[in-house]
């Protein structure tokens, strides 16, 4: 079975001291994800999820699924926004979803990504990915939350990764 998901819940904390934070600031706590990852997913099962530097550390390729099926999302700077771009396995045709955050000028605790456009998406009321939450717990812990969209009802998929 087909399942789009990605990074949904990145928990990006603010030090005690109250520093601010900004897009590079979590660009680079996005880079600590890297490595091998499993969570749960009821009604799916075990969900790998494989975070690597790319691109000399300009970007973060995230491949997330099930060994018989898989999506490939890739995290970049934008200005003062992160910008996601998810590969999504969910259509036949598939599609590139791009979702980024608001711009990040002050503190945060987690990011949020939104649908922003996609390519190959022929219509709108088509299942996409259309919100994804990112919440990094601990060095060994985080949460994804992606929100799916389709015929006008969200589905949401919540996973908690533990590192392998």
């Amino acid at each position: 079975m087909r399942i789009g998901i990605l990074l949904l819940a990145l928990g990006v904390g603010v030090s005690a001291a109250g520093s601010e934070r900004n897009a590079a600031d979590a660009f680079e706590q996005l880079k600590v994800l890297a490595g091998d990852w499993q969570a749960d997913l009821p009604g799916f099962g075990a969900m790998t999820n494989s975070v690597r530097l790319a691109s000399n550390g300009r970007a973060i390729e995230e491949t997330l699924g099930t060994p018989a099926d898989n999506e490939l999302s890739v995290y970049t700077r934008d200005g003062d926004r992160v910008l996601l771009t998810h590969f999504c396995a969910l259509t036949p045709d598939g599609h590139v979803a791009r979702l980024a955050t608001v711009p990040i000028k002050g503190a945060f605790d987690g990011l949020e990504f939104v649908f922003r456009d996609a390519t190959n998406l022929h219509d709108l009321a088509a299942p996409h990915m259309r919100r994804v939450w990112l919440i990094i717990r601990d060095h060994d812990h985080f949460t994804e939350k992606w929100t799916k969209i389709e015929k006008g009802k969200d589905t949401v998929f919540d996973l908690n990764f533990v590192r392998r």
